[in-house]
């Protein structure tokens, strides 16, 4: 074979390997389905795969075969700003949702807010939301503030806050605008039936597709199987608690069903899971090593489990340590789908498919929290360190109308009792190291005063904005 063969040999050679190279990168031409199994209040320590003693095997089974985040964030420590937070990629408090959404009082995530699966929908996708919401609410007769159907699911079945009267035969669920009724079962297991049958039944066959799983459990008020609290008072645990583990067991029995029907479909492998909690928990030891708990701004309020699976695309039993979040799913899942990011506002997310190629990783912004009535009330992560500050006057209001007081104060307020931690090297937050690193302590100082700022100068004043386009709706029965 003379030199010129041998080199066109060679190119051709070359190309083949760098197009079989380029396939195993995590691009928008693989168009994965998307997945986002959300729990209710689970510690990042409950399950079996975070040092937990609950029997999780589905979810550890989950783990093994994707990636588990050991520095992964909700996107606050209180329910409806964390889902604000998933849904949009941006800090909780440029939309308005300030802390949890309030039976009585005029905040919600605004219609005009682009949720991930408006972003998908015009990118071809099929949409579903089943499980917990708590972005608007509604009674027996009246919606306040959209509905998952206006804010970009086609098919949704969901109830406002928590399953009422608890998680044993819920009455509080609506499918579409209609109230369902008294349900049986127990809420997970009502959850997972609904999202097996969309897929085998009422999803566009002919499109990827988004389904939310958002599941209720452990949020009081508890109810678990009599079986499987039985199974945790043998081990030598008080009622109280095998009802709590028995609880996150049904649970995971619940994803585990899930999974087998997503798998048994043929659409595991390009599959898209993301498995989380929406905060910290409000179970006392359920945090581990964790300094704080739900509600709060230090790690145990806001680290949370993290377990991403792709088993087309993602090499199984990877461990990542790089901080990631529920802001950073939506530019990612975006990209994977070939969608565009909304261009008219900012993204405070970033796309993290490096960190699930197994790859180094700059995030372009810091991870941010800001929550008007926690404790610290303000929190920044750049790498390594964590900046927390309280303002110099708190301000609590007990039963959480959200009035104008409360407005005028988170719009106002000021930081003081900057409190700098390594959390590779201190991940309980027991020792503040502010005055040995100033320079670092004036860093994130700047970055956080900025960011603080920059967020809420954009969001809403409730108090003197109309409910707009969907603001109220009445409800018809099943």
């Amino acid at each position: 074979m003379d030199k010129v063969k041998v080199f066109t040999v060679l190119l051709v050679a070359i190309s083949l390997f760098t197009v079989s190279c380029a396939s195993t990168k995590l691009t928008g031409q693989n168009r994965p389905n998307i997945v986002l199994m959300i729990a209710d209040d689970l510690g990042y320590s409950d399950i079996g795969c975070y040092g937990g003693k609950i029997d999780t095997p589905n979810i550890d089974l989950l783990a093994s075969e994707g990636v588990r985040f050991t520095s992964f964030y909700a996107g606050s420590a209180v329910c409806s700003p964390s889902r604000a937070a998933l849904l949009t990629g941006r800090n909780h408090n440029r939309s308005g949702v300030y802390d949890w959404v309030p039976a009585d009082g005029p905040m919600h995530m605004p219609e005009s807010e682009i949720t991930l699966a408006e972003v998908l929908r015009d990118a071809g996708y099929a949409t579903c939301h089943i499980g917990k919401w708590h972005l608007s609410r509604w009674s027996q007769e009246l919606m306040s503030g959209p509905t998952p159907g206006e804010q970009g699911f086609d098919d949704w079945f969901a109830c406002d806050n928590n399953a009422l009267p608890s998680h044993l035969n819920p009455v509080n669920f609506m499918r579409n605008g209609k109230a369902c009724g008294p349900l049986k079962g127990y809420s997970c297991q009502i959850l997972a039936d609904d999202a097996i049958d969309w897929l085998k039944n009422r999803r566009d066959r002919n499109k990827p597709f988004y389904l939310n799983l958002w599941f209720n459990e452990p949020h009081k008020k508890l109810a678990s199987p009599p079986e499987l609290v039985a199974k945790y008072e043998a081990r030598g645990l008080n009622h109280k608690e095998a009802v709590y583990y028995a609880n996150i067991e049904n649970l995971d029995l619940a994803a585990g069903r899930f999974l087998e029907a997503l798998e048994k479909a043929g659409l595991a492998e390009n599959t898209l899971i993301l498995f989380s909690s929406d905060n910290g928990p409000w179970h006392p030891g359920s945090t581990g090593p964790l300094r704080g708990r739900k509600s709060l701004l230090y790690e145990g309020g806001i680290r949370v489990p993290g377990i991403i699976r792709w088993p087309e695309q993602i090499k199984a039993g990877n461990a990542c340590d790089a901080p990631a979040g529920f802001v950073d799913i939506l530019p990612t899942a975006a990209t994977l789908a070939g969608a565009k990011l909304p261009a008219d506002r900012t993204i405070d997310g970033s796309d993290i498919r490096p960190l699930l190629e197994g790859k180094g990783f700059e995030r372009e912004k810091p991870l941010f929290w800001f929550l008007y009535r926690s404790s610290p009330i303000c929190v920044v992560r750049q790498g390594d360190y964590l900046l927390a500050a309280d303002p110099v006057m708190r301000h609590w209001s007990k039963w959480h109308p959200f009035d104008q007081q409360d407005f005028d104060y988170l719009r106002n307020v000021q930081m003081q009792r900057f409190e700098l931690y390594n959390l590779c090297t201190d991940i309980g937050q027991q020792k503040d190291i502010s005055e040995d690193n100033p320079e670092k302590l004036n860093e994130l100082k700047k970055i956080m005063l900025d960011i603080q700022a920059d967020i809420i100068a954009e969001g809403p004043d409730w108090q003197n904005l109309p409910a707009g386009k969907g603001g109220t709706m009445k409800l018809t029965g099943k």
